[in-house]
């Protein structure tokens, strides 16, 4: 299984259960279970081997019979070594690829889970999943496959074996079959809900943990040590306790398999025993049962660890589940690629909520961008300036209403070609840990050193990247953490730039930035703008006092339009936002 392309369509439902779902995958397995089996066929013999020694050519004085056994049997356990390394190299090797893919799976639904769903979901939760639930998938499948099938197939062919020794005596074994039953009856339903709970809690975790690891500095800068790890006690609490549950089922199970085997074991041993002063089975045929014995019990012995592993998987493996049913994917289905794309946009009445904000974002709102029209947007803070370059994105989908990119319909469009046509530039940047070229070069993998170096000089950044240790080859840490927010605020702005976008959204790209750090991006920002539409939302008006047009947005509505000579002499809405501007950006836009 593989990652599916980025234009593909959603991933496909699993199947309801761990079982089914490793039934899909029989063809992955079945040659690491052919070496398994390989494995158990080699030493099954044994106990008839053992069985013949004592009672055919001790008695008989035969030497050379013992030594030919002998030899037989240390060949038989140099074929069991070398299928045991290799069934379990190919078993490991194919569980690795399954979980793989289903890791792959998790990721792609997310690429098309709607921001809607998303943005009421805690990431860490979204990590428990792929990570931490998968893992227990893969924890389940070795111990199975490689271990409880082949040992249970091994455990038949030996009562097979034995039966043919002694039917009386092999029938004493059956009384293993209502333990099984009683086992399975009495502590499976147990463990499936302890390992729910379990799941849950972890998962629950490890959003919090998330959430407060993220937010260390807030923390620490507020001094609310204290109150964040009372934030993380309660969660683990809950994981301490459900785990603590979970080991008295497990723990009681196997004191019951431990004791139930023990008397199983006593009764076939002495029952062999008392066969024997009788003369009705030979004193080999016991030495055989005796070895057969650890057989015939090993599956059952495995069965508590496996059990608790399996309901483990099979509750992490419901949690995938659920994540790749979620029926909240984006319902975007449209193929058509304008070429070439000129980056006309046309907001036709539209109309858009939040799921849990029934007030409304935008209100029939209907606007005109033309291709390669500098245009900006501003206004208070609720206003819907942001929420109208996620619906320019296809992020979300207007309730009612339609927009139209060079003339076609949003509905008609392959968005995901039209995005990597576009590029976003947020208030903060959004660097991966890695180089600063790493970080470039995801704006377009193909680019070339060159390519970088060109991007960076347009957006005011090789000046500084030049005079960091390693150049282009420089770490930038996690989230960019060894750099200034100027400096990664450039690098966006070279990573955009690369990309060479038909439309460029920037979505407050220097709000949280002193003024010569602001001067330098709004001189990138002039670069990156010629021949192509650009939408800036705006807190700093002094950033777009040279935007072709400015649109003044107020509860979602368009109140104002027009340059900014135009607007700021209207005494209108905009000229009361120029008069409330500090000191500094009034000091700038005089500069400007």
């Amino acid at each position: 299984m593989s990652t599916v392309p980025a234009s593909a369509s959603a991933p496909v439902p699993l199947p309801p259960t761990l079982l089914r779902f490793v039934w899909t995958h029989r063809r992955d397995f079945v040659p690491g279970l052919c070496f398994a089996v390989l494995r158990i066929l080699s030493i099954a013999p044994l106990p008839v081997i053992f069985q013949r020694i004592l009672d055919v050519h001790l008695p008989a004085g035969d030497e050379r019979g013992i030594l030919l056994l002998s030899a037989l049997t240390l060949g038989l356990l140099c074929v069991h070594q070398l299928c045991s390394v290799r069934g379990a190299s190919l078993l490991g090797a194919a569980s690795s690829r399954v979980v793989l893919g289903l890791r792959a799976l998790i990721f792609q639904k997310v690429q098309f889970l709607s921001f809607g769903y998303l943005d009421r979901q805690q990431t860490g939760r979204l990590l428990s999943k792929y990570a931490f639930d998968t893992q227990k998938v893969e924890g389940v499948l070795m111990p199975v496959l490689n271990g409880f099938i082949p040992d249970s197939i091994y455990s038949i062919l030996t009562f097979a074996v034995l039966v043919s020794l002694n039917l009386p005596l092999a029938l004493v074994v059956v009384l293993m079959l209502p333990v099984f039953a009683i086992m399975r009856a009495r502590y499976f339903e147990r463990f499936r809900v302890k390992n729910e709970a379990s799941r849950l809690a972890q998962e629950k975790l490890t959003g919090t943990a998330n959430e407060l690891f993220t937010a260390l500095k807030l923390v620490r800068v507020y001094g609310e040590e204290a109150q964040a790890a009372d934030q993380l006690a309660g969660p683990a609490d809950a994981v301490a306790r459900s785990r603590v549950e979970l080991i008295a089922v497990s723990t009681s199970f196997g004191a019951f398999s431990f004791a139930a085997i023990k008397v199983l074991s006593l009764v076939v041993v002495a029952g062999g025993a008392l066969l024997a002063i009788h003369g009705q089975v030979s004193a080999g045929t016991v030495i055989a049962f005796v070895a057969g014995v650890p057989v015939l019990i090993g599956p059952i012995q495995m069965f508590a660890g496996v059990s608790e592993q399996y309901f483990t998987a099979e509750a992490g493996y419901r949690s995938v589940n659920e994540l790749l049913d979620a029926p909240y994917v984006e319902a975007w289905h449209g193929s058509r690629r304008p070429e070439p794309l000129r980056g006309g946009v046309a907001f036709d009445r539209v109309s858009f909520h939040y799921p849990d904000d029934e007030r409304g974002a935008i209100h029939d709102l209907s606007l005109i961008i033309a291709p390669g029209e500098k245009i900006a947007f501003v206004g208070p803070s609720g206003a819907g300036k942001s929420t109208l370059a996620n619906l320019l994105l296809g992020l979300h989908r207007p309730q009612s209403g339609e927009i139209r990119i060079d003339g076609v319909a949003q509905a008609e469009l392959d968005l995901r070609w039209f995005r990597r046509r576009t590029a976003l530039v947020m208030q903060e940047s959004i660097l991966l840990s890695g180089s600063i070229a790493d970080n470039l070069r995801f704006g377009r993998p193909d680019a070339s050193d060159e390519d970088l170096r060109a991007a960076a000089r347009l957006a005011c950044a090789e000046e500084f990247i030049l005079r960091l240790p390693e150049g282009y080859a420089t770490r930038v840490g996690e989230r960019g953490a060894l750099l200034s927010g100027g400096q990664r605020q450039r690098l966006a702005i070279a990573r955009a730039l690369l990309r060479d976008p038909a439309v460029l959204i920037l979505d407050e790209p220097t709000s949280a930035l002193d003024y010569e750090s602001e001067r330098l991006i709004q001189q990138a920002l002039d670069n990156v703008s010629r021949g192509r539409t650009v939408i800036t939302i705006a807190h700093r008006l002094s950033t777009i006092r040279h935007a072709d047009r400015i649109v003044v947005l107020e509860g979602g509505r368009v109140v104002e339009q027009g340059d900014f000579a135009t607007l700021a002499a209207s005494g209108g809405y905009f000229s009361r936002l120029l008069g409330g501007q500090s000191p500094e950006a009034a000091a700038s836009l005089a500069r400007a």
